[in-house]
């Protein structure tokens, strides 16, 4: 295994507490227009841009209906529930393994692919920003995830060959991306399933139900980040 130089982070479900934010945002969305809600909708579209999320809602309700409405609803209702928070919470064991990168001289990226306002806001909203060297979101790339755009760009910005960075995800379409880019990849799956789920007027037109069945490509999966820098911390990975 290559001497790791580049940790890459996805940011919504895998620094932040944003995935719970979000299905509560879907929900609310739901319950106003009516349509069928699993927590299986929110894995098949986490990790993807807005326009990305959107193509996904029309595959997965239809073209006919509103899917675009619901959308827009989604965010206001998302919104409404940050501003009202104040806080987006950092996940367990995120400032333990960002310093623990800092320590051994190794460097910080974010890769996301919300726009590059919200990631500024998230993390000065949670005192984080300095720990970052690069920043790249998704409306600077041409493609979103699983392209592997923004995880090679992230890699070029930060000098480093991406044959020795380690991207950590949440979603499996984040996973791919790292696959495809050729980087190593740490999947920290964020559970949802305790929140509730809806029938509706409009209903699913794709079956989800096998959706998490297939194993994510990735080369290590751990249940929280302290498990992660736990696991890093034992390896020769950064002499």
């Amino acid at each position: 295994m290559n001497k790791i130089e580049l940790f890459i982070f996805d940011m919504d479900g895998l620094m932040f507490d944003t995935g719970r934010l979000s299905y509560r945002g879907y929900f609310n969305s739901a319950e106003k227009h009516d349509y069928e809600l699993n927590h299986n909708v929110y894995y098949y579209l986490t990790g993807k841009t807005d326009s990305d999320i959107r193509l996904g809602m029309k595959e997965l309700y239809g073209e006919e209906v509103p899917y675009n409405e619901w959308r827009d609803s989604m965010n206001v209702f998302k919104n409404e529930l940050l501003a009202k928070e104040k806080t987006v919470h950092k996940k367990y064991g995120l400032v333990p393994l960002l310093d623990f990168a800092k320590e051994q001289g190794v460097k910080i990226a974010v890769a996301s692919s919300s726009n590059r306002e919200k990631v500024l806001t998230y993390l000065e909203m949670e005192g984080l920003t300095d720990y970052f060297d690069v920043l790249l979101a998704g409306d600077e790339v041409e493609a979103g995830k699983p392209n592997p755009e923004i995880f090679l760009k992230a890699s070029q910005k930060a000098g480093v060959d991406p044959a020795h960075a380690l991207v950590f995800e949440d979603s499996r379409v984040g996973i791919e991306a790292a696959r495809r880019a050729g980087i190593l990849s740490v999947l920290v799956e964020d559970d949802i399933t305790d929140l509730p789920v809806r029938k509706g007027r409009y209903p699913l037109k794709k079956d989800l139900s096998r959706l998490r069945e297939r194993p994510a490509p990735a080369d290590f999966q751990f249940h929280d980040l302290l498990q992660a820098r736990n696991f890093l911390a034992k390896k020769e990975l950064f002499l």
